[in-house]
């Protein structure tokens, strides 16, 4: 009977201090707390524009010759997004984009990109969480996801916050060159973070991404791989850029900033089962003074291949542009003339586009020169526009009928020339 007793009172003992230790380590763990007022945020972007076309041609292979088409207008949705976006604890913040961009897109208007036409689809355009590491501190951030490799500010500059009716093409050389897709979007990790002192600053990334379709079989790199690495430094003199970090950026202060920011941009993919090795590289500059606002770049695109079992061959093309706008007061709202020039250069004779061909880079030339005007209803949320976009190109020793670079070339098209257009748009952002 004692020795029940004994063990009675034993086990009461020992369930009491299993509790009272449980107790004390619940006390000691400290769970992540969600921040107070957290809260799904929703919203639209939208670009509707009316486009007539000018003077575009397709190329016709039986006559050997270009036909042109008739001037047409276009009313599309350029571009269309859904976003959903949050900070559920301090400091993690979450990001979607859901996008049905050219729903309604006449693929015969001298405007660039795809149809979405008889019946529009919704994908996705941009999917990453951003950590701040350390909590409170703005020079070190991970972001992960599928977004854009920090290089090249046009391409990593959202459209509705540039002054051109559209984005320079230069970017879709670039893009095209880094990860095989005009979005620019590949699945990555990047490091980035910004110190700031008084009337200076500076803005550094560094990603590695999984760019799929720059490799022969359209989803993977191929049995040879390497992964895309990119990084940015972009020096500030006078007013930031940005209060705090992240990676959308904009150009038009609205009179609100003085300063300059300095861009230095590189990207390097080893071998895959299409090159030996393809680098990017090239500066930019920001301006920003008052009513000013400014910017441009020029980026060198270069991609080495194989041919035989020794002789390495290589493909150079550059891109870029230069864009400037001024603002003007009128009434309530704000008026911004605005004119952009943007070239690409590619290889010209026949060896060099036969190696660009190889390697799938674009060669020739085109130009593009946009003016307009902006009328800001409320700054970059409400945006009226009308502009008038020239384009050109030369194939080189390619002639006609070839496809070598965005002037001379349409999705399911074709070979074309490429027209000019005139274009009212409205951007909106709700």
């Amino acid at each position: 009977m004692i020795s029940k007793r004994i063990l009675v009172v034993g086990l009461l003992m020992a369930n009491c201090y299993l509790s009272t230790a449980q107790s004390d380590s619940s006390r000691q763990i400290k769970w992540l707390q969600p921040k107070p007022g957290a809260a799904l945020k929703a919203s639209a972007m939208l670009q509707l524009c009316s486009i007539y076309t000018l003077g575009q041609e397709v190329y016709d292979a039986t006559t050997l010759s270009y036909r042109p088409v008739d001037n047409r207008l276009n009313v599309y949705f350029r571009r269309a997004r859904l976003l959903m976006r949050g900070e559920p604890y301090q400091g993690f913040k979450y990001y979607l984009a859901m996008h049905f961009d050219q729903a309604g897109h006449d693929l015969l208007s001298a405007t660039q990109g795809p149809t979405n036409n008889a019946e529009p689809s919704v994908g996705i355009w941009d999917a990453f969480i951003q950590w701040q590491l350390p909590l409170g501190q703005d020079y070190l951030h991970l972001t992960a996801g599928w977004f854009r490799p920090q290089f090249q500010r046009e391409s990593i500059t959202a459209a509705w916050s540039v002054s051109s009716f559209e984005k320079s093409m230069s970017q879709s050389y670039v893009r095209t060159h880094l990860v095989g897709r005009g979005s620019g979007r590949a699945a990555g990790i990047n490091l980035g973070g910004m110190i700031k002192k008084e009337k200076l600053s500076l803005l550094y990334n560094a990603g590695i991404f999984n760019p799929l379709l720059t490799g022969l079989n359209g989803n993977s790199v191929g049995i040879q791989y390497s992964p895309l690495l990119a990084g940015r430094l972009s020096l500030a003199l006078g007013d930031p850029e940005m209060e705090q970090y992240g990676i959308a950026y904009g150009t038009n202060f609205f009179n609100e900033r003085k300063g300059i920011s300095i861009d230095l941009n590189i990207a390097r993919q080893g071998k895959t089962d299409q090159f030996q090795n393809a680098v990017a590289w090239g500066p930019g500059l920001m301006l920003n003074y008052g009513r000013w606002n400014v910017d441009g770049e020029w980026m060198f695109l270069q991609r080495q291949g194989l041919r035989g079992e020794a002789n390495i061959f290589t493909a150079r093309s550059g891109t870029g542009h230069i864009r400037a706008g001024y603002n003007i007061t009128v009434g309530k709202f704000m008026l911004q003339p605005s004119a952009m020039l943007m070239r690409f250069e590619g290889a010209m004779d026949a060896a060099g586009q036969a190696d660009a061909r190889v390697l799938k880079l674009s060669s020739g030339r085109e130009q593009t020169i946009d003016l307009g005007l902006n009328y800001y209803l409320r700054k970059r949320d409400m945006v009226i526009q009308l502009h008038y976009t020239l384009h050109s190109g030369d194939a080189g020793t390619a002639g006609d009928g070839s496809t070598v670079n965005a002037y001379f070339a349409q999705n399911t098209v074709g070979a074309i020339r490429r027209g000019n257009w005139i274009g009212l748009g409205m951007n909106a952002i709700f």
